[in-house]
């Protein structure tokens, strides 16, 4: 008994040792990439004085501990971010964010499957895996700018929602676990008043999709401000479709 009680502690030590090591592995890729970043931005923005720049940058790291992400940067623009974390699940999502983009300095998104594991076993969902070459970049991106914003493009299926308020909707908006802003619904009541959408604030209207257990609830600097938008499959279909509607959209979003 005493044996299989000391080789039970050594099997738990191990464990407990193998997880540090790994989250210590991960912390410090994720330094060296959000340095390396930090350094292409300033980069980007040195090559920027007096010109006009558009840069893309298609990050697969090799190492294992840190997922790939696309990111765009242009000098010209908004300070905001246009970003579609899961664009291969949510379908439409990116070029939905690639419109909001033309507004924004910057583009991001994800360049392999949610589902896909990564390599601490957990999915590659970048709207809550911490250690990815976009939060990575956002993180390097609040440095150069005094404010900015997140522009974060989802998709639902109203008819697999709970709630009947959820299943009549074709735009969920929200700051994530952070509480609604008169911004947030100046936002809500342009969707509506110009588009006619179905358009609703969490948690104030309604109680689902509202990315309170989003990644950048955590991760975000204190000088940037994010809007989770969940937009409905057939209003995704009618964007991509209708180039006056888009334009109509964007200009509510980035109000």
């Amino acid at each position: 008994m005493m044996q299989a009680k000391r080789l039970l502690a050594i099997i738990l030590l191990l464990l407990i040792s193998a997880s540090y090591a790994s989250s210590s592995s991960q912390n410090g890729a994720y330094a060296v990439t959000k340095a390396q970043l930090a350094q292409w931005l300033s980069t980007q923005t040195n090559l920027a004085q007096g010109n006009e720049l558009t840069s893309a940058l298609t990050l697969v790291t090799k190492d294992e501990h840190v997922i790939a992400g696309e990111i765009k940067y242009q000098s010209s623009g908004s300070q905001c971010i246009a970003y579609a974390p899961h664009r291969y699940f949510d379908k439409h999502s990116y070029p939905i964010a690639m419109a909001l983009y033309t507004e924004c300095q910057v583009f991001l998104a994800n360049t392999i499957h949610r589902n896909t594991l990564a390599a601490d076993g957990q999915k590659s969902d970048l709207g809550k895996y911490h250690y990815s070459v976009t939060n990575a970049f956002i993180q390097s991106y609040a440095n150069t700018v005094d404010q900015f914003v997140i522009y974060q493009i989802h998709g639902f299926d109203p008819k697999k929602r709970h709630t009947k308020k959820a299943r009549n909707s074709d735009v969920i908006i929200s700051h994530g676990a952070k509480p609604a802003t008169a911004k947030l619904q100046q936002i809500s009541q342009c969707l509506t008043d110009k588009l006619q959408l179905a358009s609703y604030v969490y948690p104030l209207e309604v109680t689902e999709l509202g990315g309170t257990k989003n990644i950048l609830n955590k991760i975000l600097p204190s000088n940037g401000e994010f809007f989770h938008i969940e937009l409905s499959d057939i209003l995704r279909a009618q964007l991509v479709q209708q180039p006056t509607l888009m334009s109509q959209f964007k200009i509510c979003i980035t109000l």
